[in-house]
């Protein structure tokens, strides 16, 4: 076994040392991080197997998309990034697996930011998974204190959030003055606490009920539980308020009410199943509207119009496409900078938070805006991909300045 001194870092030399590696593996695989999903166990077993016959050299994005995912040889990986969304999800759910104490004295299988190929640890060597106090800062850091006052699956959300910005996944924000930095700036300067208002699901469905939803309406209104679609979008947007130390607390869109959100910056997150949300938009150019059968984006200029809409009667797993508004503005009930993220169902959402840790989404975003456009308002619909249950490519479809 030859070991990295500084960091533990192992390359299995035998086939021995490669099978207690194929079975952790196989414990990650089974585990409830990776047991509900097809794409990202296809990319995490692909990534290892290749690492331990060798191959690392080959773990690029685009054999990665034609070997794993089944895209075509010529695919455009600008437009199609599902290797690179999939590998951050596949950095999020290792950090999660290995934060449950069970599971700190496991043979470490993990990703470093920027890079497909995984690199080992052995049993009892370190800890790949970083786990910061939440109340003292670690020596030489600031990290933004979270106020944690609701329901237990909110201290699971800010526990999974501080984890992996810890490890540098989410918001980019390591370059000087990028295109990400300039978007967040204006909102994060702003004083005052940031309130993530997060949707809150209605009680339609007992917290115990594991079976799948029928309908994309039952999906949204799932009790009991924060979606994982939210807990992936406070991951984006977490990373901005750590970087920046900016102090933040989570809040449930039902229980918060005008005086705290009135307080400081806010981030608003979910649609249906956030009542400031719909509220706030009534105002805008873009907002969210529901009928008996659909819920869809309403342009207030065109209020006929119903271009933008996902059937609610649609089983989960039959979805193709979804629609969200992204937007960063200044809101006059309020009085504070808003920030809003939200799709029609729970995969708008989710990619609505993706783009906004895109540099390339966000330089396409403001391509036409006017000047000094780092402290304009705007709100941007968007649609995105849905395959197999789960958020693909996303593109901006219409973009409102003022």
């Amino acid at each position: 076994m030859t070991a990295d001194a500084a960091e533990g870092k192992w390359r299995p030399q035998s086939e021995t040392e490669r099978e207690q590696v194929r079975q952790q593996l196989g414990k990650l695989l089974v585990s409830p991080s990776f047991a509900s999903s097809q794409r990202y166990p296809n990319l995490l077993r692909f990534v290892v197997e290749q690492t331990l016959a060798g191959q690392e050299d080959t773990l690029k994005e685009r054999l990665l998309g034609i070997e794993v995912f089944r895209r075509a040889p010529d695919y455009d990986t600008n437009q199609d990034p599902v290797v690179r969304l999939s590998a951050a999800e596949v950095r999020k759910r290792l950090a999660l697996y290995y934060q449950h104490p069970d599971h700190h004295n496991e043979l470490v299988i993990a990703l470093n930011p920027g890079s497909y190929v995984p690199f080992f640890r052995p049993a009892g060597v370190g800890s790949a998974q970083p786990q910061p106090d939440l109340h003292e800062p670690t020596p030489g850091t600031q990290p933004a204190k979270a106020v944690l006052s609701r329901p237990w699956w909110i201290y699971v959300a800010a526990s999974i959030l501080v984890v992996v910005v810890a490890l540098g996944l989410g918001v980019h924000f390591f370059s000087r003055r990028s295109v990400t930095e300039q978007f967040w700036s204006p909102f994060l300067a702003a004083p005052g606490r940031v309130t993530l208002c997060v949707g809150t699901p209605d009680t339609m469905t007992p917290a115990s009920q594991s079976s799948p939803p029928p309908t994309v309406n039952d999906e949204i209104l799932r009790s009991g539980r924060l979606g994982i679609s939210n807990v992936t979008t406070l991951i984006h947007l977490g990373g901005a308020l750590d970087n920046s130390h900016k102090a933040f607390q989570l809040e449930l869109a039902s229980q918060v009410g005008y005086r705290e959100l009135h307080q400081g910056p806010v981030i608003l997150i979910g649609a249906l199943d956030n009542p400031w949300t719909m509220r706030l938009t009534e105002q805008l150019r873009y907002g969210f509207a529901k009928n008996e059968d659909s819920m869809y984006i309403v342009d207030h200029r065109n209020p006929s119009a119903r271009n933008w809409a996902v059937s609610l009667t649609q089983s989960p797993s039959s979805q193709s496409g979804d629609f969200a508004i992204i937007a960063r503005y200044h809101d006059n009930t309020l009085g504070q900078p808003v920030v809003l993220v939200a799709g029609l169902s729970s995969k708008g959402t989710e990619a609505a938070g993706d783009v906004l840790s895109d540099p390339e989404f966000l330089k396409a975003l403001f391509k036409d805006a006017p000047r000094a456009w780092d402290t304009v308002n705007f709100e941007a619909v968007v649609r995105t991909q849905v395959v197999e249950g789960y958020p693909g490519t996303s593109r901006l479809i219409a973009v409102e300045y003022w």
